[in-house]
């Protein structure tokens, strides 16, 4: 495994080279390499990467490329050499040849190794030169010239079959070590100081171990091997064991990123990363921890779920595990360091354990499910438990009788603190947090008149309380008054407040998702999230030893090393990945067109690395358009429905870092967009509608011209019936005034003949006169009523009673009627009605206004048979015909509303007596005087 300089990390794997770039991983293939396996990953200072294969094929990637740069199966015979390179050459050896290729010419030189050399090295490369021990030297070779060389130490191991080979490691002070590892005895390390090698002694632990690398990191060696990862530093003479890691695993080589994270490869286990190696988990022993303690002298007392305790030396990491009598879970500790006590308080039982003499005793009185615990002086304990809050006096270490509390609340506690530098006394339950005052009297402690609900208290250095609460931060107190409230606007990862430790004139906050060093006289943050290495936020307690702060989960116990744990501000490089128009990823470029401001348009961006994307803030804009826009941490895209149109600049930036990556964007319009396009629409559209229109237009004139011909003919064609209605209906009255005339003479009455003929004379004319006009005035009608009515009074011979009434409001010659259209229906009320009844002949037309329809009413009435009456009589006569005056006035109905909006009616009513007998007729014109 290897890192180049841009942050990718390489892998030579069994399925071929990879390459990861912090979020995918990439394959390298060849079409002639054979099998897939490589090995011997090298990254020169071209940053090419090379490796090799069994049939000694040697690639180097570059970008995207794969090449195959040379064959030395000839010389290795299918056995796998290392392989260095240098601007100049590239190095090929193993146990019996080394060949060097001329990176250029890709001429070989091939150099064998002597059979009777006692022991050979590995090739390595350091500040441009390749170095190698061979037979009894260690070589430095340039050019394939050997331009120094050193003796080996006469110490090294001799195998005569087959040497052992010597790893060459060069660490950042210069420091140049020779390892050699003889299996299953020892290991040798020599370091090169003073003109000559140094042998340093090495830990036991590399006894039964197999080395299968070595790197080294801040001046550390990290050696992979069968039983994990171990890290070794020297000190004087010695070669130390500081840590080991994943010893259950085979691991098989190791590197460091840019960003601190430790890669570890592994056989048949796939690939780890440690992200921080200054956060460590304690071996427990087959118990679960519950809550842990400071002890004075470098040490810390867990306490476990099985009752028992142990005792961890921070400077050893070994762990005591001490033995109590009783097996119920501790619920807490409490370290009494004048008297050199450890009070152990179990669910069921309390203990006094005495760190000097090593002794347990039992307490006499007990008290249950103890959650914090805090000493007053020297006799008076201050606590919470499950069921009170409470204080208590000390005899001889042991706790009172129960009738001897100082102080007792029934009620469910959550901590208790008295603290040092102000003599104060916390108590913290379901109900608020609360000082306990001298004269044991509770006070609330609140902010903004709500309680403040905790479980973590404790004093800083300057007396000060924090009390973390459960979901609403943190707050400083001093005596009854809080003084701050710490809250995520000031910088706080989280409202919820798990533990809390002081170290000086810091204070450790563990919230639910980080851990924070917190200084209180700036109120500054540092943070560590899970990509940091901390393996969980369910912290249980905190407390500082020494440079190390332990915790403790339900699960497990684990430090951190205060001053290395936090990694150096790291900001890598970032890149363009990918560009997509309208969901297609366009090919790489120095510009993108996008065709339509609305056409989606999707920016991709990366960075390298194991926390690549999630390492820093990113913020973009649209230059001179946009104001810079927070990308949300981890995102590795933008996205934009629309864009404005031109020549646009892309602009990509992290904070933190004075680089700003850019993309040149032209945005252009599609041509249904562009100006004169849409003036040629208009323009055509408006031809288009203005040819409508006037094809519209000259239609409806024609229709017009064609319902008005139509209307003119229709009108013509209703005149000329009117017409010759009238024309009809003019002899059928002659006809019968006639018939009167003929009566009289016939019956020898001249006078009353020559009376009658010169009224007739006088209608007559008059009927024609108004038989040529369509409306006549009311006035008009009125006096040809009068003159008909005297015609028919004289033909009843006298026998008739008839009555003209007006309404006074008619103004009779502007009121208009049609012609002839009246007297039809007095007409049948005489002669079907009236004359078949000998006497008491009644006939009354009235004529009224209503205001209300602008309509004049006419009603006929009369005093005659009735029309039952008159149709039996008809049917009598041997000739039944229907009456034309009835016909024709409804024909000439139909014909006058055909021409009308206002209609006319007619309604005929059969007037009944109250023995419901017929008692005449009555005929009510409705005529609307809106036509």
């Amino acid at each position: 495994m290897e890192e180049d300089a841009k942050g990718f990390v390489w892998l030579a794997t069994n399925k071929g080279l990879v390459r990861y770039d912090g979020t995918t991983f990439q394959s390298y293939a060849h079409p002639e390499q054979v099998g897939l396996s490589v090995f011997d990953l090298f990254v020169d200072q071209m940053y090419r990467v090379w490796c090799m294969n069994l049939s000694g094929q040697i690639f180097y990637a570059q970008d995207d490329d794969f090449v195959l740069f040379a064959n030395v199966n000839e010389e290795f015979k299918g056995s796998l050499g290392n392989l260095v390179a240098n601007e100049e050459e590239l190095v090929v050896s193993y146990f019996k040849s080394r060949v060097a290729i001329n990176l250029k010419t890709k001429e070989k030189k091939v150099s064998d190794i002597p059979q009777n050399s006692f022991s050979y090295g590995l090739v390595a490369h350091h500040d441009g030169n390749i170095f190698q021990p061979v037979g009894k030297y260690f070589k430095i070779i340039k050019n394939s010239q050997v331009t120094n060389k050193y003796l080996l130490p006469s110490s090294l191991h001799d195998e005569a079959l087959r040497p052992q080979p010597i790893r060459t490691v060069f660490l950042p002070n210069g420091n140049l070590y020779l390892i050699q590892e003889l299996l299953g005895k020892s290991l040798k390390v020599f370091i090169r100081e003073n003109d000559g090698w140094t042998s340093l002694n090495t830990p036991a632990d590399f006894k039964d171990v197999r080395i299968q690398s070595v790197h080294a990191h801040d001046n550390q060696l990290f050696f992979s091997t069968n039983k994990g990862v171990l890290i070794c530093e020297r000190n004087g003479s010695d070669l130390l064991l500081n840590q080991s890691i994943l010893q259950d695993f085979f691991t098989t080589d190791t590197f460091i990123d840019n960003d601190q994270n430790i890669w570890i490869s592994t056989l048949r286990s796939g690939l780890i990363v440690v992200p921080n190696i200054h956060v460590r988990e304690h071996t427990l022993p087959a118990t679960l921890p519950t809550r842990i303690e400071k002890l004075s002298n470098d040490h810390v007392a867990v306490g476990f779920e099985n009752g028992n305790i142990g005792i961890v030396s921070s400077k050893t990491e070994e762990m005591e595990v001490i033995k109590f009598p009783t097996s119920t879970a501790v619920s807490t500790l409490l370290y009494d360091k004048q008297n050199s006590d450890l009070f152990v308080f179990q669910k069921l039982y309390n203990y006094r354990y005495d760190l000097s003499t090593r002794k347990i005793a039992k307490l006499e009185n007990q008290l249950t499910t103890v959650k914090k615990a805090s000493l007053i002086g020297t006799d008076t304990i201050l606590y919470a438990s499950a069921g009170f809050i409470a204080a208590r006096l000390l005899k001889e270490n042991e706790f009172t009788k129960r009738d001897e509390f100082l102080f007792q609340q029934n009620i469910r506690g959550y901590t208790a603190l008295h603290t040092v530098k102000s003599d104060q006394s916390y108590l913290a339950s379901v109900e608020g947090l609360h000082m306990l005052t001298k004269d044991l009297q509770l006070n609330p402690i609140t902010f903004k008149n709500l309680p403040i609900l905790t479980r973590n208290l404790i004093e800083d250095n300057s007396g000060n309380v924090w009390a973390g609460s459960f979901k609403n931060g943190l707050y400083k107190i001093n005596g009854e008054k809080v003084v701050d409230h710490i809250s995520t606007h000031a910088g706080l990862a989280s409202q919820v407040i798990n533990a809390l430790a002081v170290d000086g004139d810091y204070l450790w906050i563990c919230t639910d998702n980080a851990l924070q060093r917190y200084h209180i006289p700036s109120g500054s943050f540092n943070t560590l999230y899970a990509r940091d290495g901390i393996p969980s936020f369910s912290i249980v307690n905190m407390t500082m030893d020494g440079d190390y702060l332990y915790m403790n989960t339900p699960l497990k116990l684990f430090s951190i090393q205060k001053e290395k744990v936090f990694k150096p501000l790291y900001i890598p490089d970032y890149y363009f990945t990918e560009v997509q128009i309208d969901g297609k990823t366009q090919e790489k470029s120095d510009k993108y067109i996008i065709e339509n401001k609305n056409t989606p348009t999707t920016i991709f961006y990366n960075v390298n690395g194991l926390r690549g994307l999630t390492s820093g803030n990113f913020e973009y804009r649209i230059k001179n358009h946009t104001e810079w826009t927070a990308q949300p941490q981890g995102a590795n895209s933008i996205q934009f429905a629309s864009l404005p149109l031109g020549k646009l600049t892309f602009e990509l930036r992290q904070l933190g870092s004075d680089k700003i990556k850019s993309l040149k964007l032209i945005v252009t319009q599609p041509f249904y967009q562009r100006l004169w396009f849409w003036l040629l629409m208009a323009t055509l559209i408006m031809a288009f509608i203005i040819f409508y229109y006037r094809r519209k237009l000259r239609f409806r004139e024609s229709e017009k011209n064609k319902e008005l011909r139509q209307l003119a003919l229709d009108n013509e064609l209703i005149t000329l019936r009117l017409e010759n209605l009238r024309s009809q209906m003019n002899p059928h009255f002659i006809f019968n005034a006639l018939n009167s005339i003929q009566e009289y003479i016939v019956s020898n009455e001249r006078k009353l003949a020559s009376s009658y003929l010169v009224k007739f004379s006088r209608l007559i004319r008059m009927y024609l006169d108004q038989s040529r006009e369509n409306q006549i005035p009311l006035k008009e009608e009125l006096q040809a009523m009068q003159l008909y009515l005297d015609l028919e009074k004289v033909r009843f011979e006298e026998k008739l009673d008839y009555s003209l009434q007006v309404d006074e409001r008619l103004d009779q010659d502007r009121v208009m009627l049609p012609p002839l259209f009246i007297q039809p229906y007095v007409e049948n009320s005489l002669k079907h009605g009236l004359l078949h009844k000998k006497d008491n002949r009644e006939l009354h037309v009235v004529f009224q206004w209503d205001g209300a329809t602008d309509s004049i009413i006419i009603c006929v009435t009369d005093n005659g048979i009735g029309r039952e009456a008159s149709q039996e009589l008809k049917k009598q006569q041997n000739r039944y015909h229907k009456s034309f005056a009835t016909y024709a006035n409804q024909e000439r109905v139909d014909l006058l509303n055909s021409k009308r909006h206002a209609k006319l009616s007619v309604k005929i009513i059969d007037l009944k007596d109250n023995n419901e007998q017929s008692c005449g007729t009555q005929v009510c014109i409705t005529i609307p005087q809106q036509l």
